[in-house]
């Protein structure tokens, strides 16, 4: 499979809001562990790291991330965000949006936002992202976003059920090129991202819900207070769900959310990074 042309990256976000350094590897562990050894060596905002393939990469909750070498795009960046860390959750929101519109420009699949990390099509997982604080020196504590997109797993072996569950550009019938989609990701989420340090959530929330998935359905939200169903109504200024219940409706910051479907809930896919 054609692999990540680095030269070719840094050439195309010359001119990007964010001054990225960009190191690539064929196999690490997980892109999220270096970049968050990195931040706490003092590395710089922008820092990125790609893998063709992770041998121990995760998702949300601890989930693990896994695909065949060169059939993803797989990177994990260093931001140093100001401000207060309870607003720093919604940047897997930032990530998601750079996300979809990236595949736009790349020519890839019209996906869809689900909340709070996945990007989906035809109900199926494409993209996720994981947002991940640090404690850092001197009381620092940066973010690191990983993101992970499947691009093409024409051909390749794969267990039944991610089949099932998720999908890949290609399949879609959109192949893309994953430099050109790595240029465009994050060209967006330099974007995205100054907006959100500007005006949090709320300066790109019209946008992110342009793109929104299952709003206005049922739904179950598993959350730390526990199990709750109702209508997903929308996301608020900061990032949260607001699911309409019978006794009224309800903020939720974090958790799983499952879509409720007659007479059966649908199995939750497991989230990325």
């Amino acid at each position: 499979m054609q692999g990540l042309d680095v030269g070719v990256l840094k050439r195309g976000l010359s001119g990007s809001q964010l001054a990225f350094e960009l190191r690539s590897y064929a196999l690490v562990a997980s892109t999220q562990d270096l970049v968050t050894e990195a931040a706490r060596a003092g590395a710089p905002e922008g820092l990125v790291v790609f893998a063709d393939e992770q041998s121990a990469g995760r998702g949300r909750a601890g989930r693990s991330w896994t695909a065949p070498a060169g059939s993803a795009l797989m990177f994990s960046i260093l931001l140093r965000p100001a401000g207060s860390v309870a607003d720093w959750a919604s940047l897997s929101l930032v990530g998601g949006l750079a996300v979809v519109e990236g595949l736009g420009l790349a020519g890839g699949p019209k996906a869809q936002l689900k909340w709070p990390n996945d990007c989906l099509c035809r109900e199926r997982k494409l993209a996720g992202t994981l947002a991940e604080s640090v404690t850092g020196r001197e009381g620092e504590q940066p973010v690191v976003l990983g993101i992970g997109c499947n691009v093409r797993w024409e051909g390749l072996e794969l267990p039944p059920d991610l089949r099932e569950s998720a999908t890949a550009c290609d399949l879609e019938g959109s192949p893309v090129d994953r430099t050109k989609l790595a240029e465009a990701v994050l060209e967006r989420l330099a974007d995205r991202y100054r907006q959100w340090q500007a005006g949090g959530f709320a300066a790109i929330r019209e946008d992110w819900l342009k793109h929104a998935a299952w709003l206005g359905e049922e739904v179950v939200a598993e959350h730390q207070s526990g199990r709750l169903t109702g209508r997903a109504l929308t996301v608020s200024e900061t990032g949260e769900l607001i699911l309409e219940t019978p006794t009224g409706p309800v903020v939720i910051a974090a958790g799983e959310l499952l879509r409720l479907r007659t007479p059966q809930v649908r199995a939750e896919v497991d989230g990325s990074g």
